[in-house]
């Protein structure tokens, strides 16, 4: 246990104390289990810590500062404090532990055991004491077994998100980007699928991800490839600030994130209240795929060198294959994969083509020609039909418009082919990939359907 004892001129009270000395002006020693995304930038935040004699979802830490540099970044959640001179304040009818710059001061510990006892982040006035290094390393023992009471209703996982609803999410973080007009994205994933959307845009050609443009190859290797990734998107100036503790790997609890579908795409952004909260290492465990399950027996067919597959995804039965024994992948195992060139079995949903009119499936020299987008639960695809191919799809004559019309109303998903909304069915469809410039074979890199077609009924 941590023997709160009195230092050279000052004495840290317990966080149970801390809520009984209102008005009055303490110091502290706690583990922060939550961190607020600030969505204004007043160069203020608000965490949440704990210590061992603490049952409680903890006491909220309010920081006041003159410039956002002079707030704590906290690297991690679990991460271990010290504070000076705070004063006990009600702030919204809530205790509240209140930091100011010009009175208090902070000091930020790695939370990890074994680390050593130089903060990544203190106040100018702060200086740690040979009695401190012994609060700070018993702290961190402590939190080895430590089991914390979030406090919060549930969780709820990718695959029973709704739009429009503030839900909490344990996740995953799998990477933190920028785009080039300073938004920032955060990609969250648990092993499960987002439920698929329907589709209620009737002209407007659909993108392939939420970000402006699909990650590079060399990053999304590090994306699982079973399982959804939610894009959470980041704009405001002081959540930015906030979301520097976010590393790929960490294991997060995100409470009251707005869910959102925009162009059949699932989102989420911050709300007034998003929090980050702690997650224990043990409930990381959990976070392994509900649905889809690897294949760990190796696949020597020369067809399709991916040594994974996916177990029994269902499919509507509207498309026909000529590969009835390769496995399934999915559209991030072949995004992912290690060649350029190689061909793949996935189930997909047709969610639009082009062009439209079925009149102009075909080129002036009578070759068939169209591009389509391809979804599943991890990504989504461009990929064309060319020339026999296409023709081997969709099975009758080109010059027969309605029994194209019908084909591809069947695989849309609707009874015309611009109606709205629409709920494309699950097909299987055979694909490969190439490269249309030697000198560039990832940067040019395609897919083609082929082998796949439309079963007539």
């Amino acid at each position: 246990m941590i023997d709160m004892e009195i230092r050279d001129d000052y004495k840290f009270l317990r966080v149970d104390d801390a809520f009984k000395a209102l008005h009055l002006n303490i110091s502290l020693i706690g583990v922060i289990v939550e961190l607020d995304f600030p969505t204004a930038s007043d160069c203020s935040c608000t965490l949440r810590i704990i210590d061992p004699w603490h049952s409680g979802s903890g006491l909220p830490v309010k920081f006041i500062a003159r410039t956002n540099r002079a707030l704590p970044r906290v690297e991690s959640i679990g991460d271990i404090i010290f504070l000076s001179n705070v004063k006990i304040v009600l702030v919204n009818r809530k205790i509240t532990a209140l930091c100011n710059e010009t009175s208090s001061s902070f000091a930020l510990f790695n939370g990890e055991h074994g680390e050593g006892f130089v903060p990544y982040q203190s106040s100018p006035k702060f200086r740690i004491r040979e009695q401190d290094k012994s609060f700070l390393s018993n702290l961190r023992e402590w939190m080895i077994t430590y089991k914390f009471e979030d406090g919060s209703c549930c969780f709820t996982s990718l695959k029973d998100i709704k739009e429009g609803e503030y839900l909490n999410l344990n996740c995953q973080i799998v990477h933190v980007s920028k785009d080039d007009k300073d938004r920032c994205y955060i990609f969250v994933w648990d092993g499960t699928e987002m439920p698929p959307c329907s589709f209620v845009v009737k002209s407007e050609r659909l993108p392939l991800c939420v970000e402006p443009e699909m990650l590079p190859t060399h990053v999304l290797r590090k994306f699982p490839t079973f399982g959804s990734v939610l894009r959470i998107i980041v704009e405001n100036v002081a959540e930015k600030q906030a979301i520097q503790c976010l590393q790929p790997g960490q294991h997060v609890k995100l409470l009251n994130l707005f869910f959102q579908v925009n162009m059949g795409l699932w989102s989420a952004t911050f709300s007034p209240s998003t929090k980050m909260q702690y997650t224990m290492s043990r409930e990381t465990q959990s976070f392994s795929p509900q649905r889809l399950k690897m294949c760990r027996e190796k696949f020597s067919s020369r067809w399709n060198p991916i040594t994974r597959c996916i177990s029994s995804p269902s499919h509507s039965g509207i498309t026909g294959v000529a590969h009835e024994d390769a496995p399934f992948v999915t559209l991030m195992d072949m995004l992912t994969y290690s060649n350029v060139t190689a061909k793949f079995r996935c189930v997909v949903r047709f969610i639009q083509v082009f062009p439209r009119d079925v009149r102009n499936f075909h080129d002036l020299n009578g070759k068939f020609k169209l591009l389509a987008i391809l979804e599943d639960a991890t990504a989504r695809i461009h990929a064309s039909l060319y020339a026999d191919e296409g023709d081997k799809f969709f099975g009758c004559d080109p010059s027969d418009e309605e029994a194209l019309i019908k084909k591809l109303n069947k695989l849309l998903g609707g009874d015309r082919i611009n109606e709205a909304p629409r709920n494309p069915p699950w097909v299987q469809c055979c694909l490969f990939s190439y490269y249309r410039v030697k000198n560039d074979q990832w940067g040019s890199r395609r897919f083609r359907i082929f082998d796949t077609w439309i079963n007539a009924k």
